[in-house]
């Protein structure tokens, strides 16, 4: 028997059609990260846990190291609860510190390599840090902002500690290795440091923080999102009961930085915690990635869009059979349903049996929240919410729950939802909404509507909404519908369209910028037809009022589209 929709999909759950009742029941991990990892491994030491460019680390090895690290670490003095700054990229001992401070109750916080001096002084102030390990490029970085502050020791390793022999000797011809200061100690002389020490191992806490990951600044100054235990594990689980096909020995390709939750919670724990092959790759780029998925041949990669558009067109993954292979997952900005279209349509005229996997999270939710997957995958969508997690869609104004299909902001309840920004109560309070039942939501500024069959279709960022005015009545801007609209044109590749005030009014207007395919027609006479399409199929008053011909869209360093910037240029012209 069917059971009758109330017509709220907090209380429906019509998501949970999609989950057998093993998974609806089953108990949710009460471990740490490390415990978790080697529960699910502790009988298959020989297997492969890293590929670091042809070096193969098997789980058994990647399990000792993570032990000798502890020790150098404790040997520090590095103590429960204590915050130590990793500022690197993917790399073996990435995994090895990550785990190494998960068993001693430390907290790993996050930092992007590319942040500038200034940004991670703050970083070390706030968390008042006494050690940080950099890779060595963001040495001279790293001495910048640790001046003046609590820093005792600078820990330097290099991309080449883990390389196979030649490759480590050819990187140490073409690098130059940075002078180190008194403070310093490069990843070998740190390492010696534990020798003959016995760590204390904390036991898991429920309660404490094991990783901090900083938010883009998109919206206002970075936070530090503080995860628990519970929480990656949490997001760990969901993925376990998603019917994808993960097997042990299985190849997973992961070029996302360890600095984004993405790449740290998702592409290295949960794979790890599967028993995957991982492949470690330090380099996040679009453009190569063709290239090396041509060469390591993954069951599974998880990237963000500009991978996906690479990849149907390289010569060098032209003619490639995927009839093994089973996961492009894509996270970031929203995939347009055009290229969601051609991804699949390449996926199967390549023998894949599956379709692209699209999904919704953010940092505060360590990363995924929302995925789709084979019976849950309707173009356009980003999937249904992972088994444990309960979503529902609330008027932006009176912040009541809509019906199925009415557009509202996304709140996200469940195990994953972050224990707050570090020192920030404020900005915390603003972002979690606890209910009447106790029950913790996250508001996400993001727009969406669920469907009846519990698809959540995500459409923009409530920040993006821009007010205006049309016939003497207030109206709102949706910038991905100009944008949708505008994709239709043949001649367009990207776009992006954002608000700039107009001139002596609090409103505004919208501005269209636009990446053009390869054409021998005049931007002129794009222009015109873009106009002309938005003419019919847009509100007058979305209507952008100008276009910019642009050669590519400005992106942050994670790879999205850099909307600030874009409104910077707009009001820049404008004034």
């Amino acid at each position: 028997m069917t059971k009758e929709l109330t017509g709220y999909p907090s209380k429906d759950k019509p998501w949970l059609k999609y989950y057998s009742e093993e998974a609806i029941h089953a108990p949710l991990p009460e471990c740490t990260m490390y415990e978790l990892l080697w529960e699910s491994n502790k009988n298959h030491l020989e297997d492969i846990a890293i590929n670091y460019y042809g070096r193969k680390i098997s789980y058994g090895q990647m399990f000792d190291k993570i032990e000798e690290t502890a020790k150098a670490f404790s040997a520090l003095g590095v103590e429960k609860g204590e915050i130590v700054v990793v500022c690197t990229v993917n790399a073996p001992e990435m995994v090895y510190v990550l785990y190494a401070l998960n068993r001693l109750g430390a907290i790993v916080n996050m930092v992007d390599p590319r942040t500038n001096p200034d940004g991670i002084h703050e970083y070390i102030l706030e968390s008042n840090a006494r050690f940080v390990l950099t890779i060595n490029l963001a040495y001279s970085v790293i001495v910048k902002a640790a001046k003046n502050t609590s820093v005792d020791k600078i820990i330097v390793l290099s991309p080449a500690d883990s390389l196979p022999p030649i490759a480590k000797m050819l990187y140490c011809v073409k690098s130059k290795a940075p002078k180190l200061g008194e403070k310093t100690l490069v990843w070998k002389a740190f390492m010696a440091l534990g020798k003959n020490e016995i760590p204390q191992y904390a036991p898991y806490d429920k309660s404490a923080c094991s990783v901090m990951a900083h938010t883009g600044g998109t919206t206002g100054s970075p936070k530090g999102v503080m995860l628990s235990n519970d929480n990656v594990n949490a997001m760990t689980h969901g993925y376990r009961y998603l019917g994808i096909p993960f097997e042990r020995k299985q190849r997973y390709f992961n070029d996302l930085p360890p600095f984004i939750m993405y790449g740290l919670c998702l592409a290295t724990h949960t794979t790890l915690t599967y028993g995957l092959e991982v492949i470690l790759y330090p380099t996040f780029d679009s453009k190569d990635f063709p290239k090396q998925f041509a060469k390591y041949r993954p069951h599974h990669f998880s990237a963000l869009v500009d991978h996906l558009k690479y990849l149907i067109m390289d010569e060098a993954t032209k003619d490639i059979d995927l009839t093994n292979f089973i996961t492009a997952a894509v996270g970031g900005d929203s995939v347009s349903c055009e290229l969601e279209q051609e991804v699949n349509k390449y996926l199967r005229a390549h023998n894949c049996k599956y379709e692209m996997v699209k999904g919704y999270g953010m940092t505060e939710l360590a990363a995924t929240a929302v995925t789709s997957f084979n019976g849950a995958n309707a173009v356009g969508s980003v999937g249904v919410p992972l088994v444990a997690n309960n979503i529902k869609i609330m008027d932006v104004d009176s912040k009541q729950e809509l019906g199925y299909g009415q557009t509202g902001e996304i709140w996200i309840s469940g195990p994953s939802v972050m224990q707050g920004y570090y020192k920030k109560p404020q900005e915390t309070s603003e972002i979690i909404h606890t209910d009447e039942n106790g029950v913790r939501w996250i508001c996400t500024g993001d727009l969406g509507h669920i469907t009846e069959d519990g698809l959540l279709f995500h459409e923009g960022r409530i920040r993006r909404i821009y007010m205006t005015a049309h016939e003497g009545q207030p109206a709102k801007i949706f910038p991905m519908l100009v944008e949708e609209t505008l994709r239709k044109s043949i001649y367009v590749s990207e776009c992006s369209v954002v608000g700039r005030k107009r001139s002596n009014s609090d409103y505004y207007e919208s501005v269209a910028f636009v990446v053009l395919n390869d054409t021998i027609e005049s931007d002129t006479r794009i222009i015109e037809e873009l106009k002309e399409i938005c003419a019919n199929d847009v509100p007058t008053y979305m209507v952008p009022e100008e276009y910019y011909i642009i050669s590519e869209l400005p992106h942050t360093p994670i790879g999205k589209i850099d909307f600030r910037e874009l409104e910077k240029k707009a009001q820049i012209s404008h004034d």
